[in-house]
């Protein structure tokens, strides 16, 4: 595997683990027990005073209702503290049993935080002169926006006690199916090797994906539909368990459909999600000519799934971290020196853990902790430049928690639809500075990773958001066999990929593999990262155009993203989102960077 090769070349040594000590020393330290408390009773105090109901007197109202959105934030900001400790813990050791023990603890207080935001709007739809009353208070007029949808929430909920019969059998029902795809897809394996008797599991035969060697990456491929056959009739009851409950709740919750309940979380109107989609599908022909482009360069008529990931080129450099992170930082500071100072904050003081170890988990994320006023970033560097488009992105989560760093914790509840835009953004800026300096064969192969991701994000997404409508609709009647998902997904896959990949080569697990679709409160997991993508791209557009002077307006874009609406956010940088034309543009920019990959591959021959 490329990843094993180039660490090999590495010295892993030199490589961070982040330090977690200024935050908590451990779960056993005072400071952590106290918090924990405070956690618990300040859920029961704001149920205490939801439950009595508002008064009627507008400036009683006005002292009750500051006193709960200051216990309120202050709850959220302590949740967040916690909860992202003992995950950081738990994820860099997954054998570690206090964190996973604490992970599961912070969830389980956290049930009743979910129940008192229940009847805070209920209390919310009582109050009696509520919007005078916000209008007069400068508090509480900075949270116009969190009453407006907490208003619009209730009306699709169910009752408190429905509710909360709702948390506790997702927690043993759907959420056992969850656990029960986590389970199989990480445990059951399969032979690899006749001769050694050595096995696989399905996520070791994923990692198989990048292989330079076609025999290795075809051969995974074989043995990981070979796996998912054994399991597919558990999987499939999983899938159906947790759809079917997604259905029923959402239909008690007054929802016309789960996507509905979806586009209503990405904070997007319906007529926006229309016009990306529509843009969307309008553009497979752009990646549908590049992918036919991949399959010459890789001697072929039509790619194969399992030449998806397939490297080309061979400028493929290798950094060490520290020079990964100076690139960042120096790429950072020519946007701006703010943030060039912050990623420079952030490697100095071990905010980052990048090393590959025993019992940490694969991938990347970034986490925050509002109280401490910090983040931490999560990676497993490889000395490639996708592990340093990796930091530079994950650093972008980290920049955009530090805008809000001062701001209520409300307003750090952004949607999956713009939690994406710095990432994107900040991974942006480091790939164009990285292509201007390139030699002809690296910059193939920048080019060409960039548009496999962003075939992933468009074309690859776009199938899931087919077939997972289509499985909505259809669990409205009956379960589906493992047999017809598989249909299903190769259907979907047609649409989307058509003359450029070979069907006979597709992959008709996609549903057991994507451990999204088992989540109940996350139906329609896929267009929100459409959506990131293509609105980060549009914003360095604007950069490209307005130069220095976009850089105010990027934070002050930034700190919208948890106090208004997706449309809102979008028209502050002068974009109409419900139009497909913003979508068309922001892909006229990945049609570009396929232009340049066809003059390339032709310059190559």
């Amino acid at each position: 595997m490329m990843m094993r090769i180039i660490l090999d070349k590495m010295n892993t040594n030199t490589i961070p683990t982040w330090n977690l000590s200024s935050i908590f020393t451990d779960f056993n330290s005072d400071e952590y027990i106290e918090m924990f408390k405070c956690f618990g009773s300040n859920i029961k105090k704001i149920e205490s005073m939801v439950e009595k109901g508002p008064s009627n007197d507008k400036k009683i109202l006005e002292t009750e209702l500051s006193a709960i959105m200051k216990l309120y934030n202050e709850t959220g900001s302590i949740h967040e503290e916690l909860f992202s400790y003992a995950y950081c813990s738990y994820s860099v050791d997954t054998s570690d049993p206090a964190a996973l023990t604490e992970v599961n603890r912070i969830e389980e207080t956290a049930v009743g935080f979910s129940t008192a935001a229940v009847r805070l709007r209920n209390y919310l739809a009582d109050a009696p002169n509520l919007n005078e009353v916000i209008e007069n208070s400068s508090y509480l007029k900075q949270f116009s926006f969190f009453f407006e949808e907490q208003l619009m929430l209730k009306d699709k909920q169910m009752s408190p006690e429905m509710e909360d019969l709702a948390s506790d059998l997702a927690r043993s029902g759907s959420g056992s199916w969850e656990r029960l795809q986590q389970t199989l897809s990480s445990s059951v394996q399969i032979v690899w090797d006749e001769e050694t008797g050595e096995t696989k599991t399905a996520v070791e035969l994923r990692a198989f994906a990048d292989n330079e060697d076609e025999e290795i990456r075809r051969k995974a491929f074989e043995k990981e539909l070979e796996l998912w056959k054994r399991i597919e009739v558990p999987m499939a009851f999983a899938l159906n368990g947790v759809k079917g409950a997604s259905n029923s709740v959402n239909k008690r919750r007054n929802f016309t459909s789960t996507l509905e309940r979806s586009a209503l979380q990405a904070r997007i109107s319906s007529q926006t999600l229309d016009a990306m989609i529509t843009a969307m599908t309008e553009s497979l022909p752009i990646f549908r000519r590049y992918l036919k482009l991949k399959a010459e360069l890789l001697g072929k008529d039509k790619l194969a799934f399992y030449d998806l990931f397939a490297p080309v080129g061979t400028g493929h450099k290798i950094f060490s971290y520290d020079e990964a992170a100076d690139f960042i930082v120096k790429q950072f500071s020519n946007f701006s020196r703010e943030l060039g100072d912050f990623a420079r904050q952030a490697v100095d003081n071990e905010w980052i853990d990048a090393k590959p170890r025993k019992n940490k988990v694969g991938g990347a994320y970034c986490t925050g902790f509002h109280v401490s006023g910090v983040s931490r970033v999560l990676c497993n560097f490889n000395g490639s430049f996708n592990a340093l488009s990796t930091i530079a992105h994950e650093l972008g989560h980290a920049y955009h928690n530090q805008i809000l760093k001062d701001a209520p914790e409300t307003y750090r509840d952004f949607p999956m639809t713009l939690a994406e835009t710095a990432s994107i953004f900040c991974e942006t800026i480091v790939l164009e500075s990285a292509l201007g300096s390139a030699e002809v064969d690296e910059k193939l192969s920048l080019i060409e990773h960039e548009l496999m991701e962003s075939t992933q994000i468009i074309v690859d997404i776009l199938s899931r958001f087919i077939f997972e409508k289509n499985l909505f609709d259809k669990r409205i009647d009956r379960e589906l066999s493992a047999k017809e998902l598989c249909g299903m997904m190769i259907d979907a896959q047609k649409q989307t990929y058509g003359e450029a990949m070979d069907e006979k080569q597709m992959h008709p697990y996609m549903w057991a593999v994507k451990g999204h679709y088992y989540h109940q409160e996350l139906g329609f997991y896929n267009f929100p990262y459409a959506f990131g993508k293509l609105f980060g791209l549009g914003l360095y557009s604007l950069y490209r155009s307005e130069g220095a002077a976009f850089t105010e307006k990027y934070k002050d874009i930034l700190y919208m993203t948890g106090n208004a609406s997706a449309e809102d956010v979008t028209k502050a940088a002068g974009y109409d989102i419900t139009s497909k034309d913003f979508w068309l543009s922001s892909i006229k920019m990945l049609e570009a960077r396929v232009d340049q990959f066809e003059e390339l591959c032709r310059n190559r021959k």
